[in-house]
């Protein structure tokens, strides 16, 4: 009586044990379905991407897993690659440039609640969304600048463009970055190819219905075209207008190619980073890096802490009876092979 008893008292302190891992479990799973969290100092990213949708932009002469594409898809392609890319806590926000200006289509907001919004906009960035048929480079640059700095200094401004610039600036007359240098940090993306060639006319569907001519093209910048009053074509003080007509009938601005040494000049005059991503994986890959890094207090998801632990008490609790009833004594009516 008295082994039995024993055994029977082990067995039942074993059965409590794994109730009180059950319930343990339930507990801890109902908390982690509550997704608590902390605030934590973390490594975080908070970037405003600007798309510049210009008509240049519609140029296929980008490449997706060796698919041509335009470059305003592969700019799309390229920030979600960022967006999957960013841990918990980070933040990231949406722009437009077209004519002479940046347009903020929304401030950062968390990668992780807000998933689907950004990735449905994303989808919506589009040409259509121009609301010009001008693409001053440059100041869509600064105006994108002066945007994010409005949205705090450890936004970081991520302008994403070909660099083509319509019409053409004049060498000694280029606009002037105006803000404080160095205020936003940043960069400035290329996107596409290097050979010149056609830009791609649009209808309102989508369709290529040609590529724009010389003709319709400026191929010289308006100061060298001259002032208009009653003389036609007064020249502007301090601009050569020789030989225009000659330079008109050389020009390729109807063709378009990633302009890189421009691109280049720029970021160095606005203290930028300059990068140009040949895959999207890469552009995810440099935004990454310790320059661009936050090292600021984020809400820490710590679903995994209770979940974890209540996985290990359903362990514990599966592994803990079948180890006692392995030394019940046997049944009635069973001879113990060793007592034969």
């Amino acid at each position: 009586m008295t082994l039995l008893s024993g055994l029977q008292k082990r067995l039942r302190m074993n059965l409590d044990t794994q109730l009180v891992l059950l319930l343990l479990a339930s507990g801890l799973l109902i908390s982690a379905l509550g997704r608590p969290t902390a605030e934590l100092e973390r490594d975080v990213y908070r970037f405003v991407f600007t798309f510049d949708v210009t008509q240049s932009m519609n140029v296929s002469d980008a490449a997706l897993n060796g698919t041509p594409v335009t470059r305003l898809d592969f700019a799309r392609a390229a920030v979600r690659q960022t967006l999957e890319q960013l841990p918990c806590g980070s933040q990231l926000g949406l722009a437009i440039f077209t004519g002479h200006r940046s347009f903020l289509l929304f401030s950062p907001v968390e990668v992780c609640d807000n998933y689907t919004v950004i990735s449905t906009m994303l989808d919506k960035v589009d040409w259509r969304m121009a609301w010009a048929a001008r693409s001053e480079v440059a100041k869509g640059l600064y105006s994108s600048l002066s945007v994010a700095s409005l949205l705090g200094q450890e936004t970081r401004a991520i302008f994403l463009t070909d660099g083509h610039e319509a019409p053409p600036v004049h060498a000694e007359f280029r606009p002037r970055f105006s803000g404080a240098l160095g205020e936003i940090s940043g960069a400035l993306i290329g996107i596409g190819g290097s050979i010149p060639v056609p830009i791609p006319r649009l209808n309102n569907e989508g369709k290529v219905v040609g590529n724009w001519t010389a003709r319709e093209v400026l191929q010289v910048d308006t100061y060298s075209l001259g002032r208009g009053a009653n003389v036609e074509a007064e020249p502007m003080v301090g601009v050569d207008m020789a030989d225009v007509a000659g330079r008109i009938a050389a020009g390729t601005e109807h063709l378009s190619s990633l302009r890189e040494v421009y691109l280049q000049q720029l970021a160095r005059e606005t203290r930028l980073a300059y990068f140009r991503p040949d895959t999207p994986q890469q552009l995810g890959n440099w935004l990454t890096q310790p320059n661009f890094v936050n090292h600021t207090p984020a809400d820490t998801d710590l679903r995994w802490l209770p979940g974890t632990l209540a996985a290990l008490s359903v362990l514990l609790a599966c592994v803990t009876v079948p180890a006692f009833r392995a030394t019940r004594p046997a049944r009635r009516g069973v001879t113990s092979v060793n007592n034969r």
